[in-house]
């Protein structure tokens, strides 16, 4: 378990580097071009929100690598890493616990108690503290795999947005403004365009 750990943090590291670098120059160009010509080859570069869904339920993060959002895809797997150490923890203190909450109720002269200071009833406690929490964890898997999935497909489908370029919300002074029916007065205005 440690070595998918491990195997998951390089990941996460590897998409965290790649999600800080900078964009493409061909990337640049097709953004800042208003050239319709232009917007139609964008318009077909755009992601499959269907194939980026079977990506992220096939392997999770890789919708999010083929919708190229790589820091996405670094808290998916940094989600998945801290989870698998979760559910490690839980489940080696859950055998912990167990081992000594046997041998405390096993009844038997010989068995020797490792811990005599702790009660049955706070052994028993702590064993399914840690249970509660190791089926967290595999409840957190399951939600996670479906959340990453749902996030793939709904972030290939809002590619397909059109944003007007005329999109802009101004906040305006008004000082001493003179308007009919108000007379003078100061204050705000909001102006939105889209």
């Amino acid at each position: 378990m440690r070595f998918i750990f491990s195997i998951y943090f390089v990941i996460y590291i590897i998409c965290c580097v790649k999600a800080q670098q900078p964009y493409s120059d061909d990337y640049k160009l097709s953004i800042d071009s208003s050239m319709s010509k232009n917007r139609v080859k964008e318009k077909r570069s755009w992601s499959n929100p269907k194939k980026a869904t079977i990506f992220a339920l096939a392997l999770p993060g890789s919708g999010q690598i083929y919708n190229k959002k790589y820091l996405k895809a670094g808290i998916v797997y940094g989600g998945f890493a801290g989870l698998a150490y979760m559910y490690d923890f839980n489940r080696d203190s859950l055998s912990k616990y167990q081992t000594i909450y046997a041998a405390k109720i096993d009844g038997d002269t010989n068995t020797i108690d490792l811990y005599p200071n702790r009660s049955e009833a706070a052994v028993k406690s702590d064993r399914d503290f840690h249970r509660k929490y190791r089926d967290l964890s595999l409840i957190g898997f399951v939600v996670l795999y479906a959340l990453q999935a749902i996030d793939a497909n709904v972030d290939a489908h809002l590619k397909e947005f059109n944003l007007n370029d005329d999109l802009s919300l101004k906040l305006i002074p008004n000082v001493y403004a003179n308007r009919p029916g108000l007379g003078m007065y100061n204050g705000f205005t909001l102006q939105y365009n889209f």
